[in-house]
């Protein structure tokens, strides 16, 4: 499904993150889930909804495909396009990424998914937003994948060079008068840093990035057009941050099934012609 905007209208974009959904039969937590998830698209309108990985608990969960299908009759309620990248925890059961995305079959409004590039399974892609039939933003996303593989280590992983070298190879326009997003699930490192230049939200837990740093925010850097990063994964942080010009925010835990002292909801990204814009949406 194509992402279209008119003129000067802002596009707005949901990002929900963080829904670990457990097995059939779904739990009582699980369940305010997607009722809370079915309220807040009801009442609100939105022209995407990005997931920014951990739709499921995956130890626990035997059955994805019963799983999803539960989350995805919530989202075709509405007409927003949806998009996902997949967590740490999405891929602890028995389903790989590439099963869980074509899972993806079942969603009613899938968004257009553009130089898709798939490696270790974590696919990165790419999608366009154009206003008035011209290409106005385009919105990164990267499979931030789980954890490292190194035996000796705990680590989460880190984004691999191939992703990095997609990213610089993009056939897109790169000046810092374009406005274009990045999504992820895992936070990047440099959010360490970001986390003493807080702007709005929390920092209650420490972020749990990768140990490794293998360079996307140095090529963003110097790219100039990303102007902001969107990620989850820590629960108890949902602040956003001004780090080197580029904002580093985290979504906000979507779940009950899990932990977290957050109040559950998502976050709302409003990106305009000149300028992105971001809050929260707490159920």
């Amino acid at each position: 499904m194509q992402l279209t905007t008119t003129a000067q209208a802002p596009f707005q974009i949901c990002q929900l993150t963080d829904i670990h959904l457990g097995d059939i039969p779904l739990n009582a937590a699980s369940q305010k889930t997607l009722t809370a998830i079915d309220n807040l698209l009801q009442t609100h309108h939105f022209d995407l909804i990005m997931i920014t990985g951990d739709l499921l608990w995956g130890k626990e969960v035997q059955h994805p495909g019963e799983v999803l299908s539960e989350l995805f009759s919530v989202l075709n309620k509405t007409e927003a396009p949806v998009a996902i990248t997949y967590g740490n925890h999405d891929t602890e059961g028995t389903a790989s990424r590439a099963t869980l995305r074509e899972l993806e079959s079942g969603l009613a409004h899938p968004a257009d998914k553009h130089h898709a590039m798939t490696i270790v399974d974590r696919e990165s892609y790419t999608l366009e937003i154009s206003r008035e039939g011209q290409l106005a933003h385009v919105l990164y996303v990267w499979d931030s994948g789980a954890y490292a593989n190194q035996s000796d280590t705990n680590q989460y992983a880190a984004i691999e060079p191939e992703q990095i070298d997609w990213f610089n190879r993009l056939p897109y326009a790169r000046t810092t008068g374009h406005q274009d997003l990045g999504f992820l699930h895992i936070p990047l490192p440099e959010y360490w840093l970001a986390g003493h230049a807080i702007l709005t939200g929390v920092q209650g837990e420490s972020v749990c990035s990768p140990m490794t740093n293998s360079g996307l925010f140095h090529n963003l850097l110097r790219a100039q057009n990303v102007h902001a990063l969107f990620a989850g994964h820590d629960h108890d942080n949902n602040f956003t941050a001004d780090y080197s010009g580029i904002g580093l925010n985290y979504g906000n835990v979507t779940g009950y099934n899990t932990y977290g002292s957050l109040a559950r909801g998502a976050r709302l990204i409003t990106l305009n012609p000149d300028g992105y814009d971001t809050q929260l949406c707490l159920f």
